[in-house]
């Protein structure tokens, strides 16, 4: 049998999702901010356990659990949807209506098996239709939910909403284990939770009763690190044989290791608010874009894995995201913007989270090259919920630089520039974008949603709604007896593809 171990260090990007779902009365409550963080599971480190009591990886909570819990649809490598707990599905031409039908024999980790009443009470429950409050935004738009036959559910919207479906990868629970989701989590994917020690470790186990394809490996033992340097050096003793995040200007040190690395679909964005008076100027802020060199950003900061960006969406998204321009740094054409603006030689600051190197090592490097266009930028570095409380809720700030994190769905990532988006922080605000982003949501026309997430995008460049650098490449070790490891353009390690060979 084969088994396995993850380190899981801290995840250098922020996924703003966790923060958005809260009450919305007490998003401004600093103390409840800082209560929620402290459980944020990407500011956890986590490792497994595999054959030989060796470990394996890195990664946050989600990224384990998407093997634990399936929803009506799962993710594939390409970011595509494919059914799962769903043999298949469809969409009424409104779009207000979905269909599934649900696979038979498949079995929860306690052994029962799934019929439609457990989906009909986790919709419900996701929906926030039994008093707890709704898994996300998306299932704000459920209006009803419908059991159709034993093998069949119907969901039904308020109205058409493009963007839901992403929402289905949710997992799927049993009825009977209502009272106990957060201390029992049964599932009905490859792996089930065999073992949970507080600050210690999480034991997976493979399903043997899985529906699908069964697992090559046995366990995976999940266990608390102190911290990434800590992890890095247990992979080159040889105490774990898979490392996720490594450090990029550290892999020339793991040459006994297979490096993969893949964009994480995520944005790291140089975010100037449009509402201070320093940069409400169109003018300026495309002026500060044009002074930098995001090339030795990436080169100084990420070794040179890492994509350039010019909008808030990653290559990733290959059906959604826009081509770049080839933008490239022009000192003296920036410095006669700022001449002409009458906006040169001013001094701003930079509020960065201080628990992200990376955000700080790429504001030293803009503050650098900005000296050349005659402007200071001053660094302060902040806890990461003073930042949540001062810029993401109370947008007091000149300019920040954070990572956010990408999604499957277009919508979850354009709709933060909104003007009804309450946590749009960079106080960017554009009617013809607010009608795109619309639009393309209520649409049920593929070929209107794509154009108009475009044209939304080229809006956001053109407008230079923020400064956006590189969706910096995730970098992964692995012990060269590994195989099977594939880059998902979500938080997720898919183990039921893995094994471990001689």
């Amino acid at each position: 049998m084969e088994t396995s171990v993850i380190v899981y260090p801290i995840c250098s990007w922020i996924d703003l999702s966790f923060v958005e779902e809260f009450d919305k009365e007490r998003m401004n409550d600093s103390s409840y901010i800082k209560e929620v963080v402290s459980q944020e599971p990407e500011l956890r480190f986590y490792s497994a356990k595999m054959k030989d009591n060796k470990t394996f990886t890195d990664c946050n909570w989600e990224e384990i659990m998407l093997n634990v819990f399936e929803g009506l649809l799962m993710p594939n490598s390409k970011g595509e949807l494919t059914p799962a707990i769903a043999e298949s599905y469809k969409i009424s031409e409104d779009g207000r209506i979905y269909t599934f039908k649900i696979r038979k024999g498949i079995k929860f980790h306690n052994g029962n098996p799934l019929d439609v009443k457990d989906v009909e009470f986790s919709l419900n429950r996701m929906a926030g239709k039994d008093g707890f409050p709704p898994a996300s935004a998306l299932f704000n738009e459920i209006e009803k939910i419908k059991v159709v036959s034993e093998d069949e559910i119907e969901i039904k919207l308020k109205k058409a909403d493009s963007a839901f479906i992403y929402a289905l990868i949710k997992g799927i629970v049993p009825d009977e284990n209502a009272n106990d989701l957060d201390k029992n989590p049964i599932g009905t994917g490859p792996f089930k939770v065999a073992q949970y020690d507080r600050e210690q470790q999480i034991v997976l186990d493979r399903f043997n009763e899985y529906w699908g394809e069964k697992t090559k490996l046995d366990r995976v033992t999940v266990l608390i690190v102190p911290n990434s340097e800590t992890a890095f050096l247990k992979l080159l003793s040889g105490e774990i044989n898979m490392l996720s995040r490594v450090d990029s200007k550290r892999v020339n040190e793991l040459k006994n290791f297979n490096n993969i690395s893949a964009p994480q679909n995520t944005v790291q964005i140089f975010a100037l608010n449009n509402n201070v008076e320093l940069f409400n100027d169109i003018r300026v802020r495309k002026a500060i874009n044009m002074a930098l060199d995001k090339d030795e950003i990436i080169n100084s900061v990420m070794a040179g894995n890492g994509i350039k960006l010019e909008t808030n969406m990653s290559p990733v998204m290959k059906k959604y995201c826009i081509e770049n321009l080839g933008e490239k740094q022009n000192i003296d054409e920036a410095k006669k913007i700022l001449e002409e603006v009458g906006k040169n030689n001013f001094t701003f600051t930079i509020k960065v989270p201080s628990n992200y190197p990376m955000h700080v090592n790429t504001a030293q490097i803009i503050a650098e090259q900005l000296k050349a266009i005659g402007l200071k930028a001053e660094i302060e570095t902040i806890e990461w919920t003073t930042w949540l409380s001062d810029v993401y809720s109370g947008r007091k700030y000149e300019a920040t630089i954070v990572g956010l994190s990408g999604k499957l769905d277009p919508y979850s990532i354009l709709r933060r520039y909104t003007n009804d988006y309450k946590n749009n922080f960079f106080n960017f605000s554009d009617e013809e974008y607010d009608m795109l982003i619309e639009k393309a949501k209520e649409s049920t026309n593929d070929e209107i949603i794509v154009a108009n997430y475009k044209r939304a995008q080229e809006i956001l460049r053109e407008k230079q709604a923020a400064i956006y650098i590189m969706d910096p490449e995730l970098i992964t070790s692995l012990d060269k007896k590994i195989k099977g490891f594939e880059y998902y353009p979500l938080p997720y390690i898919n183990f039921s593809k893995m094994s471990i060979g001689e």
